[in-house]
């Protein structure tokens, strides 16, 4: 498992005028997470707090989780089809158990793309995590005090009417573009946005 995710030591949590905030709410499987707990990343800072955590919105969970469902079915519906008798009964093993195994790998992948791919938004600057695969991830991140323009988007019926979009990050750093997609309230990560170029300048 990559170390995307460190946990910090127990601290209160401050907004950009420095008063103190309470935590945001302990689910480790939420979407939007405002000043997460127990949350941190390897290059953090140690005066470097999360505003916000950000994944995808869970309505993008919904390809893979329908692939994946008819993974799991095929076998049993190409059992009623009779083809597997054709095959010696060790064989038929042998190939439901690697279907199977095929298939929760692919479910599995699914999952952890959304876990681990999370864009941050701290006090000092944005991230942007990109996980590939188990062994292999990128970290992009640009100083707030960078960050030139900040827009968003919705498209879409469902993107309008479950409120999730595109948030675009123009900067002055090496990355010149960060692109936070189709995560939930894009509006509001615009204003956090907004409010920390603010108390920076």
């Amino acid at each position: 498992m990559p170390e995307i995710f460190v946990s910090p030591e127990n601290i209160n949590s401050k907004n950009t005028s420095g008063e103190i905030r309470h935590h945001g709410r302990r689910n480790m499987f939420s979407a939007f997470n405002l000043y997460p707990e127990h949350i941190s990343f390897e290059t953090r800072e140690k005066d470097e707090k999360i505003v916000l955590m950000l994944r995808q919105h869970p309505i993008v969970n919904l390809k893979w989780i329908f692939v994946s469902v008819i993974l799991f079915l095929c076998p049993a519906i190409i059992q009623k089809t009779g083809l597997l008798s054709l095959l010696p009964t060790g064989y038929q093993i042998i190939a439901m158990m690697t279907w199977y195994l095929v298939s929760f790998a692919y479910a599995i992948e699914g999952f952890f793309s959304w876990y681990f791919n999370v864009f941050m938004i701290t006090t000092m600057r944005v991230v942007d995590v990109d996980f590939y695969n188990l062994i292999d991830k990128r970290v992009s991140d640009a100083e707030i005090e960078k960050i030139q323009d900040v827009s968003y988007s919705t498209s879409g019926p469902l993107g309008t009417t479950l409120n999730y979009g595109d948030v675009l990050v123009q900067t002055a750093a090496e990355i010149t573009e960060l692109v936070f997609e189709r995560v939930p309230h894009p509006d509001r990560v615009a204003d956090v946005l907004g409010d920390l170029r603010k108390a920076v300048h």
